[in-house]
């Protein structure tokens, strides 16, 4: 069948996009020999009862934009409804109707990207950049409101960064006209995280809307999180009652001055917010301008512009404050598409579908589904203006100890970690957020070697990438909660890019993120510290796994299953309960101890101690059999035969209740001759629904506080060095410094915390320091003590601390330790 080739008086050249709903398309205008955008709407693949108002919003769009000229809006040309004939083109193929009704608008074809794709890709924007490209929003938005045209679902997906760093705003499909009856107050239309809270009462709403919506924006800007997360009910709730962190709070870099201008763009009364687009605009350049310069430390004579900015009201928050030292942001290139990609192209045409929310009563809202975020990380290709090098929104540089007191008082963790002029470390844990279940905190060393060619000389890239990495290595440390360390490594690639490039979905909160800051050993290093969802990341894996056919080796737990298996006589089911069968469940506990897992007939006989507690999993099977009998005519005796009629079987989560299996196909075709052979066949047949696997993939292994006591250190600076140590490795979970004294809180796997110490720390340091320096003295369930040889405080070996890459990368995949420790002799010391 032949293809589309004409729409009205546009020539078809390609397909940029198609959706349920329609096709992009790039066009031609051969009167002005204009290339153009077409987004459509094919009327037959709408559903009868909504097509009317889809098709008036489609309209609407045209409408909105139409009235609009100014640079950073995605201008639009023309509107149009054409019937396109069968022996033309076939849009649908296979449907009845030899043509089909299409409503187009052709509008401006620009290449760029949308600014979800960078904070999605991990970039990051230095300060002069997200103010020009805030600027240019707003101007763009003031505009609008100027002639009547409010947006409504202002979000990174619909503003498009073009090849020069300019940005447009496109898709005004859900946009208001003023005076237009299509939208009426009571209606519930955006996108959740950026709604105002307006929106979500389905109250009149105003250019005041779209002004909260970019409040939402800079907050990305500024920390790297949306300021309102969770599901639309969720979203709602935290939109119109709670008030997010400040920006500073997240992000220590942050001038202050941003925190008032942020909170009052996302005011929940339109009243209280900025009145027009150009009040906010002036309010961020005035923030800018005011923003306060930071004190070097360890770089000598660096200018003022170069320091890392700085909140100077984050110093009342903790016990001193010296701020580390970062490179110089150079204002990036202007990035490339991947593909010549309409703005139309990025919002339309199922590349992915806008949320629209529908009225209910009282403010009441649908639920809609939400796209992950993925926090920033990368500056390498972010849009920033070509203007002169401007500083970097640096992440949150941790709290130094000023003074030995200081230190005292609150813990060596306020102390610089590593030893590394100006470095930057996670705050002490004595104002950590309670955990909830599923998350656990975690620390980690991201690293990357700035000679790498792939940054090109470009220091600000290798800073980023340094940002990345660390961020990565906090998933993967999750991850080896779940994976033998073998296993992760020969799969890393597929890890990699599955799971550890999407660490924005996990980190709950970030914590701190410590300034990246080379080291003796050529290496670049930033600490970070965060809330990881330690749940999803488990699920996710387990997606993975099914989805690639991949066949992790899992590390052994030690989950505890309780067993019931209740059968019931068919034919007095209704009248008697069903009886627990001991023989069904012995049959099954046989299954589940084959595993090496502790199991029990039910959830009450658990085993006594201090240590006792109640199953991981619940195993529940209820099966119903039937009695038959038949009399064989040759003898004339009468056969009695025992048949299944239906069973249940499932598995429940005990922690969170979530029933984790779930199948009631019964097998078919199976007869006993007698009922204990029935029951003990059921029995076996429900065992075989559970493998080792199944329980492994769904087991939550537990995070245990460990003291790490290491006696002999010469000195408080080998302390410090040995923090850096620890968090690079992949088994700590998390690692703080107690004082200077070389005591250290961890956080272990837990039932492997001997096993850790001894293979993932004390071994992979011996290696680097070239000699038995560390050896296990003592162990318990809560504190490890650890010697250090005297013989090893020389500065020969202890130097080695500094001027050899991080132990950690010992244990860590080839792709990832190779390029980093390029050619460093290690030997394994016993």
């Amino acid at each position: 069948m032949a293809t589309l080739t004409k729409l009205g008086k546009y020539l078809i050249r390609r397909e940029l996009g198609k959706g349920a709903m329609g096709v992009v398309y790039e066009g031609f205008d051969p009167l002005i020999e204009r290339t153009v955008a077409i987004k459509t709407i094919l009327q037959q693949r709408l559903d009868s009862s909504e097509a009317a108002d889809v098709l008036a919003r489609f309209k609407r769009e045209a409408q909105a934009a139409g009235r609009l000229n100014h640079p950073g809006v995605v201008a639009v040309y023309d509107y149009g409804e054409v019937v396109v004939e069968d022996q033309d083109a076939t849009l649908v193929p296979g449907a009845p109707d030899r043509s089909e009704k299409v409503a187009y608008i052709a509008m401006e074809f620009v290449k760029g990207r949308e600014l979800r794709d960078y904070f999605e890709a991990n970039e990051r924007f230095t300060l002069a950049g997200t103010e020009r490209i805030m600027c240019e929003i707003l101007a763009a938005l003031g505009h609008a409101h100027a002639h009547g045209v409010i947006h409504r679902d202002i979000k990174p997906a619909n503003l498009i960064v073009l090849d020069d760093g300019k940005v447009k705003i496109a898709d005004f499909g859900i946009a208001r006209v003023e005076k237009s009856e299509l939208t009426q107050a009571g209606t519930v239309m955006g996108t959740p995280s950026y709604m105002s809270p307006e929106q979500f009462l389905g109250q009149p709403i105003d250019g005041r809307s779209d002004l909260f919506s970019c409040g939402v924006i800079l907050y990305q800007f500024l920390t790297g999180e949306k300021p309102f997360t969770g599901t639309t009910t969720t979203i709602m709730y935290k939109v119109l009652r709670e008030e997010p962190l400040a920006p500073s709070v997240l992000n220590l870099s942050v001038p202050g001055a941003f925190d008032a201008v942020v909170k009052k763009a996302m005011a929940k009364s339109p009243d209280q917010r900025f009145q027009t687009a150009a009040e906010f605009a002036e309010a961020i350049r005035a923030a800018v301008a005011n923003q306060g310069t930071a004190q070097t430390a360890g770089q000598g004579a660096a200018s003022a512009s170069d320091a890392t900015l700085v909140n100077p009201q984050s110093v009342a928050h903790t016990a001193a404050m010296a701020a580390a030292p970062a490179a110089t942001a150079r204002a990036a290139a202007a990035p490339d598409a991947a593909a010549p990609v309409s703005a139309a192209a990025s919002t339309a045409a199922g590349k992915r579908s806008n949320t629209t929310l529908a009225a209910v009563a009282a403010g009441a809202v649908l639920a809609a589904g939400i796209g992950a975020y993925l926090v920033m990380g990368k500056d390498r290709g972010a849009p920033a203006a070509p203007a002169a090098p401007a500083q970097a929104v640096a992440p949150a540089t941790a709290p130094a100890a000023a003074t030995a007191g200081a230190a005292g008082a609150s813990g060596a963790d306020g102390a610089t970690s590593d030893a590394k002029a100006g470095a930057g470390a996670p705050a002490a844990a004595a104002g950590d957020p309670p955990q909830e279940p599923g998350s656990v905190i975690i620390s980690a060393l991201g690293i990357v070697d700035p000679k790498d060619p792939r940054f090109n000389g470009d220091a600000n890239a290798a800073l980023a990438e340094a940002r990345a990495d660390a961020r990565r290595q906090l998933v993967e440390k999750v991850v080896s909660l779940y994976v033998d360390n073998t296993s992760l490594n020969k799969n890393y690639a597929m890890v990699e890019q599955k799971l550890l490039s999407q660490s924005g979905t996990f980190i709950k909160t970030m914590m701190q993120e410590g300034a990246p800051v080379s080291g003796k050993d050529g290496l670049l290093e930033t600490e970070s510290r965060a809330v990881l969802k330690v749940r999803d990341i488990q699920k996710s894996l387990n997606q993975l796994s099914r989805e690639e056919r991949i066949d992790f080796i899992r590390n052994n737990g030690d989950p505890k299953v309780s067993i019931q298996m209740t059968i019931a006589n068919a034919d007095t089911a209704q009248t008697m309960a069903p009886a627990r069968s001991q023989l069904a469940e012995n049959v099954v506990k046989e299954r589940i101890k084959s595993f090496g897992f502790r199991v029990w007939a039910s959830d009450g006989e658990t085993k006594t101690g201090p240590n006792a507690k109640g199953a991981d999993f619940a195993i529940a099977g209820e099966a119903k059999v039937k009695l038959l009998s038949a009399k064989l005519a040759a003898s004339g005796l009468t056969v009695t035969k025992t048949v299944l009629t239906s069973w249940t079987v499932k598995a429940t989560d005990k922690a969170t209740g979530e029933e984790i299996y779930l199948n009631t196909m019964m097998p078919k075709g199976h007869s006993w001759a007698t009922e204990d052979q029935a029951l003990a066949d059921i029995g076996k047949q429900m065992g075989d629904e559970f493998s080792k696997n199944f329980f492994l993939q769904h087991f939550n292994f537990g995070v245990r506080p460990v003291t790490l006591d290491i006696s002999g250190l010469p000195d408080a600076q080998t302390a410090k060095q040995l923090l850096r140590e620890l968090r690079s490795m992949r088994q700590v979970l998390d690692a703080r410094l107690l004082a200077d004294s070389g005591k250290y809180q961890l956080q272990l796997p837990e039932g492997r915390a001997v096993e850790v110490v001894q293979e993932a720390i004390i071994k992979p340091l011996n290696a680097k320091l070239g000699q038995a320096c560390f050896a296990l003295t003592a162990s318990s369930e809560t504190q490890i003590s650890v010697s250090f040889a005297s013989a090893c405080a020389a500065p020969a070996v202890r130097g080695k601390l500094e001027t050899v890459p991080p132990a950690g990368l010992l244990s860590a995949p080839p792709s990832r330790g190779g390029p980093l420790l390029k050619g460093v002799s290690l030997k394994t010391v016993t």
